[in-house]
């Protein structure tokens, strides 16, 4: 079984990514409410194109990243201006089915360009480290200080800068806001391109780590959502809690033992080990989702809007 300080060390890593990805998921909800399902397919954009500009231009990794990302927050930009604002006030479903549509048109426009087969970064062997028992790579430091630096600058963003506070009056009450005189759209602009952005970065981390294929964006929006209903829908912070929670919970399903817990509830014996395949883990995110939205619909936090 694998040790507790070797669970939290992958809950951290999971959780910080899943994070990136709900702080964008739920900004875009505070703001113009409806859940982007193509926001699974924005990370992907993000791994696709670091992997094009290191292969193609034979940029280094750094720099192709740091491309990749801006360029992510501006197909984030341009499938809002082309798509949602034409759909500003249109209902809910509408929203939500265009955005469907986005995700699958992304997913199969990065299969016809790779192709559907699995790719991955040529960087070197990882270093690994021993830590309290557990073992953590160079490039999952590297990732984890990445993702946690990048939330702290969000945090700044959001409560230092006057287009932070835009986007925070903007999630409260668009109506008012504009009364006051912000300009809406030019927020929700650069809401888009922030959490396309956020969305680019955490696709790369996980390519990074792990590897890329067109699918990537499906396999974590579920895990993604998760997060956003736990921590409280609406509530940056909540998602951020949310996604380590998450992380945490899928981890310690993948380690333990589930023989041992049959036999302690007595529902019957089982004496070979039993532990859930790595290709399940998707379904305990979805199990926590059912069992948040019957049992603590507004989540941890609430469902108070961003801040």
């Amino acid at each position: 079984m694998m040790s507790i300080s070797q669970i939290l060390i992958n809950s951290l890593l999971l959780g910080s990514q899943l994070g990136l990805l709900a702080l964008g998921l739920t900004m875009t909800y505070s703001i113009l409410g409806f859940a982007n399902f193509a926001h699974g397919e924005l990370a992907v954009v993000g791994a696709y194109l670091t992997f094009f500009l290191c292969v193609s231009f034979k940029l280094n990794f750094f720099t192709s990243t740091i491309i990749a990302v801006v360029l992510s927050g501006a197909v984030a930009v341009l499938c809002d201006r082309l798509i949602f604002k034409k759909l500003r006030e249109a209902p809910v479903l509408a929203l939500i089915i265009a955005s469907l549509g986005l995700s699958l048109l992304l997913r199969y426009i990065i299969s016809a360009i790779w192709g559907p087969d699995p790719l991955s970064f040529s960087l070197g062997l990882a270093i690994p480290y021993r830590v309290m028992g557990a073992f953590i790579t160079s490039t999952q430091i590297v990732i984890l200080g990445v993702a946690l630096a990048t939330m702290v600058f969000f945090h700044i963003l959001l409560h230092k800068t006057k287009m932070g506070k835009a986007m925070r009056a903007l999630a409260d009450d668009r109506a008012l806001a504009q009364d006051r005189g912000i300009a809406v759209e030019k927020t929700i602009v650069w809401v888009w391109f922030i959490c396309g952005c956020f969305a680019g970065l955490a696709g790369v981390l996980m390519a990074w780590e792990t590897a890329l294929w067109p699918e990537l964006g499906f396999n974590i929006i579920i895990p993604v959502f998760c997060a956003a209903i736990l921590g409280g829908v609406g509530n940056v912070y909540g998602a951020v809690i949310g996604a380590f929670l998450i992380g945490f919970v899928e981890n310690v399903g993948l380690a333990l033992d589930w023989s041992k817990v049959i036999g302690l509830l007595g529902i019957s014996t089982w004496d070979a080990p039993l532990f859930i395949p790595t290709e399940y883990k998707t379904a305990i995110s979805f199990l926590i989702l059912v069992f948040v939205l019957i049992f603590l619909p507004t989540g941890i936090m609430g469902s108070e809007k961003g801040h």
